[in-house]
């Protein structure tokens, strides 16, 4: 079964299977040119020859002399099969090893991921791919959303799920492999490491690189969110509180978390929630609520209402007037939400 592929924490090395195969070659062609010197000057051969000459003699395929066969030429010829024939077994067996261990192909692979890396934009970072961070990734790989992994113990990653997906392996508090990462592309950054104190410093660094990308911080104590939120974090999520409040409303309002579950998951119905900008250029902007009877033109259903500078209005009146800059949350199946967001974006 397929593997993600792993991406290294530094570029490939000046040492690697590319420069070998590099070197390899080298050292072949050079063992061949000096014999096909030493033949052309002493067996008097064109350049041609003189190469058949070097070839057949050095692969001992030996199907007829050329030239003249004097002294001087069986010496070389001997100190030329002694030499070369040594070179020639080690390049060949330097080839073989590059081939059948695979390292070439691993190196081609490598650098496809690199590329693959260098034309990622508007993706998210995800820090840390332990179970939350696996989780998080698959909530992304699920909803087809551009992501890296960043993750520094290399014996993670191996999941089916992932495979194919891009993994790179190296601290996520170092600015290097966020640059790696991609960090001045990226939408946004979920850093989801085991301790608070590494969560704290991977958004200080962050921020210091691209103060303006949101970051979803991992809290796994109480009481470090104060920490967390001075440092730059926009959102935490505290797994210990979530999965308390949800246990509790799971018996005391079981009939809303049931509802909330089937907006969420798309894999138990088709509806989605989502939060919606309208642009200057929308036909919403100086309409209200009422004129523009946004259920009946598109099929979506208005949540919540956002205006500009303002708090989030839960279920708005009629008479709420749409401003350019405006948010709108809004429910509804998906060829619904399509048609509202081109409205909004008045395209």
């Amino acid at each position: 079964m397929a593997r993600p592929q792993p991406f290294p924490a530094e570029p490939p090395a000046q040492d690697g299977p590319l420069k070998r195969l590099r070197n390899t070659l080298v050292l072949l062609m050079a063992v061949l040119l000096a014999g096909a010197v030493g033949y052309h000057l002493l067996a008097h051969l064109n350049g041609l020859d003189s190469f058949y000459m070097a070839i057949t003699t050095l692969f001992t395929v030996g199907f007829r002399e050329m030239g003249d066969v004097n002294n001087s030429t069986k010496l070389f010829t001997i100190f030329y099969l002694i030499t070369g024939l040594g070179v020639a077994t080690y390049a060949l067996s330097n080839l073989t090893a590059l081939i059948l261990e695979g390292d070439l192909r691993g190196y081609f692979l490598e650098r496809r991921m690199e590329k693959r890396m260098d034309d990622l934009k508007d993706h998210i970072i995800v820090c840390g791919f332990g179970k939350m961070g696996f989780q998080a990734a698959w909530e992304l790989k699920k909803a087809h959303i551009p992501f890296v992994i960043v993750e520094q113990d290399e014996t993670k990653g191996r999941s089916p799920r992932f495979a194919g997906e891009l993994i790179l392996y190296g601290n996520a508090m170092d600015e290097l492999i966020l640059e790696r990462a991609g960090i001045r592309r990226a939408r946004g950054l979920i850093t989801a490491l085991t301790t608070d104190a590494d969560n704290v410093l991977v958004t200080l660094t962050v921020k210091q690189i691209r103060p303006d990308i949101p970051v979803v911080a991992r809290s796994a104590k109480l009481g470090t969110e104060r920490q967390l939120r001075a440092a730059g974090a926009d959102h935490i999520v505290s797994p210990y509180e979530i999965g308390g409040r949800r246990m509790a409303a799971l018996l005391l309002k079981p009939e809303m978390m049931n509802f909330f579950d089937v907006v969420l998951h798309s894999e138990q119905l088709e509806l989605g929630l989502e939060r919606i900008a309208i642009a200057p250029a929308s036909a919403l902007v100086g309409q209200t609520m009422r004129e523009a009877r946004l259920r009946h033109a598109t099929g979506a259903l208005l949540v919540g209402l956002v205006h500009s500078g303002a708090g989030l209005r839960f279920n708005p009146s009629g008479d709420e007037r749409f401003q350019a800059g405006d948010e709108l949350l809004v429910m509804g199946p998906a060829e619904a939400l399509e048609t509202l967001t081109r409205l909004a974006l008045g395209v």
